[in-house]
């Protein structure tokens, strides 16, 4: 389902030029209420995603509440509740399906065995035949496999019936966008035969649907050679094909330049091969490369403009602005443009005092788009105001932090609301290390001190075209046992390429413009994951450290790992769900925590779930019958307010499910999937003593019963299971109220944001069957440290409340 408007033209050329729709079992799109689309693919419903033979045959004859979709390459589960979805069916052309000989020679008895690991794969052949190697409960397997089936979308692959290999009944699919374009022609050209016409032209319309249009143009040119006659006046398909190959590129550029990187976004627009564009095409390349034009003109009117303005202040003022307007001209970009909206709407009105228009223009760059602070002495504080926050942030010694304070309350720039906005807008306090030689452009390593004082090793891939001065999603990604954050990077990021002067990645997070941050989280001995605090503070430390020196936005982080890195991530959108926009699974395992924890991923209101829940797993694999993967995903898909969404591929075991990227960034790039600052109401399980903080109520020490050992988890125990309640009452009432915390004598911190409540007024806490009232100011301390431990400069508490 990415780039609608490619696939929608595709669909237009296939009715208009190649093929009519066939009959056949209809198909949906099913949309979500999330914003997802899925299919067009069959549809049914089930009871239980669970593995459990006693669970799946529960018997139950009520409403069935969880949705599939099988598009061939994966069934996608959902929850049906009429909230979350609705679904149409298809009228698209039906896909091209191209049988191989190998349909004839496919191993017709067996039971697959599940699949616990793969360990060797070789490419295919041109008669789509491979050797697989894999580990299974009998042992390692070797097998031949052959594709017997390929469409546009999926690649169906079987095993052969020979004496090479083990024989048995074994489908499974993988994305056609997986092989590679040589591999896939040379197949292609071998199934078809390539003797007629027809054959050229069905090959065309393959590459068409499967939107690999240079594949598809250079193979109509040559069927054109080979068949002049009876391809008369098909000439017109060429030029279809190089439109849809044109809005392809027009798509990545328009993707390229939301991501940030617009250097790049120019470089692909003046690589466009012009001579072979239709008319409508040379317009719209036109029309963007004087866009891209129009942007470098602004911003040097802008740089012109404002140093105009600086040169006729005072002298000492200008001497007292300069280093500002220095670093503005530097780094200023159409990353930030915006905040100059303010100084370019009202620098040209005459009644506005010369000052007053500087103040706009370096009040903009502080504090962000908007901002509307005319008051140059105002301003010249907020610029000391940032130098002393930036000093804050990264002194580790507690009585120069307090004299820094002191600094700052005699600036009349230190106000909440202003120190509030410079730390969202500034750039990260501390600096990246030096790249390590050898390694791709943007890429760093680094190490945090764990609780123990143990070195923790992390790697961080920023995107293309990096400017700090600009907030990116991220994505922390924990790689599985045996395997380097190096892996996870490659993953997500794509692999290394030796490029003419540098080395670089073209993979999915590279193009969508995310920061990936990958820790070494598993001890050397370790072999699974083991549910413990250490694990959770070594993960999080990795991550508060990247907040601190890499531009990310904290309301877009997503969490994400694979094999024993999965169930990690799972445990830490459990228990920790306020700190991810989203959590990405991929073949995982699940018990203790995160079986006890799907409360916590629950709401009262679909718009507000705590996080988006993205699962994905093989149907072989065969680790999940020894874990609780199903039952967890039917707590899930069964509940309407939860965001959760389980892809499992057919016929396939573990692995990394590098098809499924454009699926998840699709997923994450959703409006729905930002992370929650400050929801009105709590409801969070917990059942582990670093559990204690969720939102905005925190319990300084939890119940000792609840201070469980994770090797001894005791799922039964029900006095080990404490319940966090609280809500906030609204302006009305500007207060909140705690109906339960597993605390030592019920102790609470509550952190407070004007979002929350209004500081003009006595705060108002029920509790205990209480209500005493507080006067509290919004404080500046409170404020830098909560950025300088958490690391979160975009939400920031105001004031505290120690209830005892």
């Amino acid at each position: 389902m990415t780039r609608p408007f490619i696939q929608t033209l595709v669909l237009l050329a296939t009715f208009a030029l190649f093929v009519e729709p066939t009959s056949g079992q209809e198909k949906y799109i099913v949309r979500l209420t999330n914003g997802m689309i899925l299919g067009p693919g069959l549809f049914s419903e089930i009871d239980t995603l669970s593995t459990n033979g006693f669970q799946k045959g529960g018997g139950s004859t009520g409403p069935r509440s969880i949705g599939i979709v099988d598009d061939g390459l994966r069934k996608t589960y959902f929850n049906i509740s009429p909230i979350n979805f609705s679904a149409e069916e298809s009228t698209r052309a039906a896909l091209e399906e191209i049988v191989t000989v190998a349909a004839s020679e496919v191993a017709s008895s067996g039971a697959a065995p599940a699949i616990q690991a793969v360990l060797r794969v070789t490419p295919f052949n041109k008669f789509g035949r491979r050797e697989f190697q894999i580990l299974t409960p009998r042992g390692v397997v070797d097998v031949l496999q052959g594709i017997t089936l390929l469409t546009p979308h999926y690649t169906k692959v079987e095993v052969l019936n020979t004496d090479a290999g083990a024989r048995f009944v074994w489908d499974t699919r993988i994305s056609t966008s997986a092989i590679p374009n040589d591999e896939l022609d040379a197949i292609l050209k071998h199934a078809l035969g390539m003797e007629a016409s027809g054959d050229w032209l069905q090959l065309v319309r393959f590459y068409t649907q499967a939107e690999r249009f240079n594949l598809a143009r250079d193979t109509m040119i040559e069927g054109l050679q080979k068949f002049p006659s009876a391809l008369a006046g098909r000439m017109a398909i060429v030029d279809q094909l190089d439109q849809f190959y044109a809005n392809d590129k027009f798509a990545e550029i328009k993707l390229r330049r939301e991501a940030g990187q617009h250097a790049l976004a120019v470089k692909y627009l003046n690589a466009f091969p012009t001579e072979v564009l239709p008319l409508e095409s040379q317009i719209k390349l036109k029309d963007e490369l004087n866009a891209a034009r129009n942007q470098i003109t602004l911003i040097a009117n802008i740089i012109e403009a404002l140093k105009k303005r600086v040169s006729q202040l005072p002298t000492t003022e200008q001497q007292s602005v300069s280093p500002l307007l220095d670093e503005i001209v530097a780094e200023i970009s159409p990353n930030t443009i915006d905040r100059f909206a303010d100084f370019q709407r009202l620098r040209g009105d005459d009644s506005i005092p010369n000052e007053n228009k500087v103040a706009l223009a370096f009040s903009g760059w502080l504090l962000g788009p908007n901002a509307g602070l005319d008051n140059f002495a105002v301003v010249k504080s907020v610029i000391k105001v940032r130098g002393l926050v930036r000093e804050y942030l990264r002194d580790a010694n507690q009585p120069r932090r307090q004299a820094i304070l002191n600094k700052l309350g005699k600036e009349e720039g230190a106000q909440p609301k202003l120190v509030d906005q410079i730390l969202e807008t500034m750039q990260p306090p501390l600096s990246p290390p030096t790249p390590k030689s050898g390694d791709p452009q943007g890429m760093f390593r680094d190490s945090v001190k764990s609780f123990h004082s143990a070195n923790v090793e992390y790697v961080v891939q920023v995107p293309p075209e990096y400017d700090p001065n600009r907030k990116y999603p991220c994505i922390l990604a924990l790689p599985g046992k045996g395997d380097l954050p190096d892996l996870e990077i490659n993953v997500w990021c794509g692999p290394v390429r030796e490029l003419a002067v540098t080395k670089a990645r073209t993979g999915q997070a590279t193009r969508n413009g995310y920061i990936v941050v990958s820790p070494k989280w598993m001890l050397e001995d370790q072999i699974e994951y083991n549910y413990t605090e250490g694990e959770h503070d070594r993960i999080l430390r990795c991550m508060r450290d990247a907040l601190r020196k890499y531009s990310i936005d904290s309301d877009r982080v997503f969490i994400a790992g694979h094999f024993a890195g999965a169930t990690a991530a799972w445990d830490l959108a459990s228990s920790h769900p306020d700190l991810w926009a989203g959590a990405i699974m991929v073949s995982p395992s699940a018990d203790k925590y995160i079986v006890q924890y799907h409360e916590n991923l629950k709401s009262e209101s679909r718009q507000t779930a705590p996080l988006g829940m993205y699962i994905v797993y093989g149907e072989l694999d065969g680790t999940r019958a020894a874990s609780k993967v199903g039952s967890v995903l039917t707590n899930y898909l069964k509940f309407p307010k939860t965001d959760a969404m389980a892809v499992e591929y057919r016929g396939r075991g573990s692995g990394l499910f590098m098809d499924e990227l454009d699926q998840i960034f699709e997923w994450m790039s959703l409006s729905t999937h930002l992370r929650i600052r400050t929801p009105q109401k709590l409801s969070n399980v917990t059942m582990r003593n670093g559990d204690r903080f969720f939102y905005w109520l925190e319990a300084p020490q939890l119940l000792p019963q609840l201070s469980g050992n994770a090797f001894q988890f005791d799922a039964k125990d029900a006095s080990k299971r404490g319940t966090f309640s609280a809500s906030l009452l609204g302006p009305n009432f500007n207060g909140l109220s705690i109906s339960k915390i597993p605390s030592v004598r019920r102790q609470a911190t509550v952190w407070l944001t004007p979002d929350m409540v209004d500081f003009s007024r006595p705060i108002s806490v029920r509790m205990s069957g209480r209500s005493p009232t507080f006067d509290v100011a919004p404080d500046v301390g409170v404020m830098l440290e909560d950025a300088r431990t958490r690391g979160d400069r975009m939400h920031v508490f105001w004031q505290k409340l120690e209830l005892r």
